[in-house]
């Protein structure tokens, strides 16, 4: 639970909630490099009933305009660096350290650019109260995702999604634990993306992979069956995409999240 001072930091920063999380995102994004040979094409498109896209035949809105963009990127840049760190610490079994972090991420800067996206930053702010007040740590990784999941509806609604990187291919399957974790720690970053984005392709490419990497026989450790529990989620998720929302999307990327972190305890493993 978050110490007296966070929850008051907490309260202070939901009731003072001033203006939405669209910031300056940019209106387009590049699409992804071609996956490796061990990672079926993804089509350049997702199906159009796909609810995230929102309607493929609405005009664009007007691009926001702040008084001050600089302050708008950093703040953006911020979310973002704050919802990842969130992440590892919740992976790292450092809930506290996780929860001190919520507060950033209700703050809103004051802009009249981002007032037709209010809406979506209560959203946020919302999501964010819930994660500070985690009754533990599996429910904290399911609630975490919910915060970019509001985020990219924001994005979506903007049509103005973050531009991410184009990634490295997966590293090729050689059947020993270390290469198939280091291609589930390539999923799961793919999944991040396609999650905030929010974008198709990335959150497929993530999919495919851990639907295709179980881990090894390990002595006196689940990770095994985690990791098939994983490649269940995976395949479920693959065959729901057409129709599958941003909230269907955050609860299986949360659930993804839960089985890292018991497989970790499983394998004593210190996540940083």
């Amino acid at each position: 639970m978050p110490s007296p001072g966070a929850r008051w930091a907490i309260g202070a920063l939901a009731i003072s909630l001033l203006a939405g999380c669209a910031g300056d995102a940019p209106t387009s994004s590049t699409p992804p490099p071609a996956a490796a040979t061990a990672v079926q094409p993804v089509p350049r498109e997702p199906p159009p009933v796909a609810p995230w896209r929102g309607d493929p035949a609405r005009e664009p809105p007007a691009p926001a305009r702040f008084e001050n963009p600089a302050i708008g990127r950093f703040h953006m840049r911020m979310h973002f660096r704050d919802l990842r760190r969130i992440e590892q610490l919740l992976l790292a079994g450092k809930l506290e350290d996780a929860t001190a972090l919520a507060p950033g991420l209700i703050a809103q800067i004051d802009d009249p650019g981002l007032a037709r996206w209010k809406v979506h930053a209560k959203e946020v702010a919302n999501a964010a109260v819930e994660l500070a007040f985690a009754p533990g740590l599996d429910e904290a990784l399911r609630r975490a995702p919910r915060i970019a999941s509001a985020c990219a509806s924001c994005h979506a609604d903007a049509q103005g999604k973050p531009v991410f990187p184009a990634p490295p291919p997966p590293l090729t399957d050689t059947s020993t634990a270390a290469a198939r974790m280091a291609r589930h720690v390539w999923a799961t970053l793919r999944l991040w993306e396609g999650l905030v984005g929010p974008s198709d392709d990335r959150w497929v490419l993530g999919l495919q992979v851990l639907a295709a990497t179980p881990l090894p026989f390990t002595a006196l450790s689940d990770a095994p069956q985690l990791a098939a529990h994983m490649q269940q989620v995976a395949r479920a998720q693959l065959a729901t995409r057409p129709t599958a929302g941003l909230d269907d999307r955050a609860a299986a990327y949360g659930e993804l999240l839960v089985t890292c972190a018991a497989c970790h305890a499983s394998l004593h493993v210190n996540v940083r």
